[in-house]
């Protein structure tokens, strides 16, 4: 079924079937990295603060209690390194687009 969808939409769009794979993976990845880029602006205005090193910055200058910011903290390096991994993924994808060129 997946690739039936796929071979129609290209046929609609005049593209072959992997660019039409390639474009939606690319969106896919950008979506998901506004989200996590939404998120992690959310938590840093709680602290107004414009970084994850900010916010431990104030952390080791004694500004803020490690204990009261954790889970931001927890969150924030998951977020930061989920992000770094989709970037990396997109500069792949973004690769072998501009092989298949």
């Amino acid at each position: 079924m997946r690739s039936s969808i796929v071979a129609k939409l290209a046929g609609y769009l005049g593209l072959p079937a992997e660019g039409v794979e390639r474009r939606a993976l690319r969106h896919l990845i950008l979506d998901e990295l506004r989200h996590i880029r939404a998120e992690k602006v959310m938590i840093l205005s709680k602290y107004n603060v414009k970084s994850f090193e900010d916010l431990m910055k104030l952390v080791e200058e004694d500004k803020m209690s490690d204990v009261d910011a954790h889970d931001d903290i927890v969150r924030l390096d998951y977020l930061e390194n989920h992000e770094r991994e989709l970037e990396g993924l997109l500069k792949e994808l973004e690769g072998q687009t501009h092989e298949h060129r």
